[in-house]
């Protein structure tokens, strides 16, 4: 059965559910960080512009489109705020907006078995979505299966499992990292209380040690030093040079000197083999390197294990990441899923992942999108990554900004160093619309 718009009817769901439900959506996003905010806020702005037009309200006008995302946050949790996080509890609270927060997204149904999210997200007033042609429901869990057409998911602290039926799927899961860089953070007060956590972990150890000194490695071990002056803080990197990434060797070596300068202990073409017990690490030339507390920030891990087996053997690449087209449609030499998009860390594309580039997807992703429902076309195509610049911005040691952009390198950019005085989160905020 489908609308005047070839979708399937929706369920209609109750303003709350306090327990996992199997439903029908039009619109499924999986995941509700940078991207998957971006895709559902830019969804929301597209069907709002089109309505206006008679005609495609005529086509809207009995048949709302469902959106639903499946997040286990209950509010945006900014990543590049998390290494000052961990050691500043104060400056961590201003780095997670609950959803109720968002000035300009709102959600019309929840579904979660956390008593206060439903409590607080929903409110008895009209969200005005309806008046867009659409409604928003948020569903505080995690999907633990995804093929071409249906998802299971359970909510947070639950093993209970259920099902979602879908029209279009946006796959925005992202990438996790060990903790306490990738915090659970459920809720604003489990979020608080792990970063509280962290922070008491690092004022009961004299030695830390960061094995890693990738961008997330970098800021942890420079924001520990530089808030904690009196610890040892040791960085540990198997090459001779770092970050990882494309970048000039200008930048490289301005980021090794902030963090030294500081005070921060470099061990570099280091590899650890083996943590022992009590934290000292050793590394595969058999050195012992002391330590009491360790992060481990030398990989990371797409959230790619949902997917079916067949999309797993037809679209996910050796590296884990996921094939697309210009459109973000799931595609290889064979198949394309005209259905299925994907967008943010989890893609197959020659750039440097960031914020900026899963909320630049989910606004290209969302476009696309709602004119293939209304017009049944695709009209905006991924930019051409040979005309784009390469940059990335690093705070390095005493809280030092290490740029580089279309090769120009600087230190403590007048622009960059306004913008990270809240980590970026004000400019994501306005970026994303919430």
């Amino acid at each position: 059965m489908t609308h005047g718009i070839s979708l399937s009817v929706p369920t209609v769901l109750k303003p709350t559910t306090d327990n996992a439900t199997s439903f029908t959506t039009n619109i499924l996003v999986v995941g509700g960080a940078y991207a998957g905010l971006s895709a559902v806020r830019s969804l929301a702005y597209h069907f709002n512009r089109r309505i206006k037009d008679p005609f495609i309200k005529s086509k809207l006008i009995n048949s709302r489109v469902s959106i639903t995302m499946v997040e286990p946050k209950s509010g945006l949790l900014n990543i590049l705020g998390i290494p000052r996080a961990i050691v500043d509890v104060d400056f961590a609270k201003t780095q997670y907006i609950s959803f109720e927060e968002f000035y300009d997204l709102k959600f019309d149904k929840v579904i979660s078995n956390q008593p206060d999210v439903l409590q607080n997200i929903v409110t008895d007033q009209n969200t005005g979505n309806n008046e867009g042609g659409f409604e928003i429901n948020f569903v505080h869990g995690r999907v633990t299966h995804l093929d071409e057409n249906r998802a299971e998911y359970q909510l947070v602290e639950s093993d209970e499992t259920a099902t979602i039926n879908f029209d279009y799927v946006i796959l925005a899961s992202g990438r996790d990292r060990s903790w306490p860089t990738t915090p659970n953070a459920y809720t604003t007060k489990s979020y608080l209380e792990e970063m509280a956590r962290s922070k008491h972990e690092i004022e009961s150890n004299d030695i830390i040690s960061i094995i890693g000194a990738g961008a997330v490695g970098i800021e942890i071990a420079g924001d520990i030093k530089h808030h904690c002056p009196n610890k040892t803080v040791n960085l540990m990197h198997p090459h001779e040079t770092f970050p990882p990434e494309p970048l000039s060797t200008e930048f490289q070596s301005l980021t090794y000197k902030s963090l030294v300068n500081s005070g921060v202990n470099v061990y570099l073409n280091t590899r650890v083999s083996k943590e022992s017990e009590n934290g000292d690490l050793e590394t595969t030339t058999g050195e012992i390197i002391k330590s009491d507390l360790n992060y481990w920030c030398h990989a990371h891990q797409n959230n790619i294990s949902i997917l079916s087996d067949n999309l797993r053997k037809d679209f996910v690449t050796s590296r884990n990441n996921i094939l697309v087209n210009e459109y973000l449609q799931v595609l290889n030499k064979d198949k394309k899923l005209d259905a299925f998009f994907c967008i943010g860390d989890i893609v197959e594309l020659p750039i440097i992942k960031s914020a900026g580039w899963a909320m630049y997807m989910g606004r290209l992703v969302a476009n696309n999108l709602v004119s293939m429902i209304l017009d049944n076309i695709l009209i905006e195509p991924f930019p051409d990554l040979t005309q784009m610049p390469r940059g990335m911005v690093i705070v390095a040691g005493n809280g030092e900004i290490v740029s580089e952009l279309s090769g120009e390198v600087e230190l403590n950019h007048k622009g960059y160093v306004e913008e990270y005085k809240d980590y970026c989160i004000g400019k994501i905020r306005s970026t994303i619309g919430v």
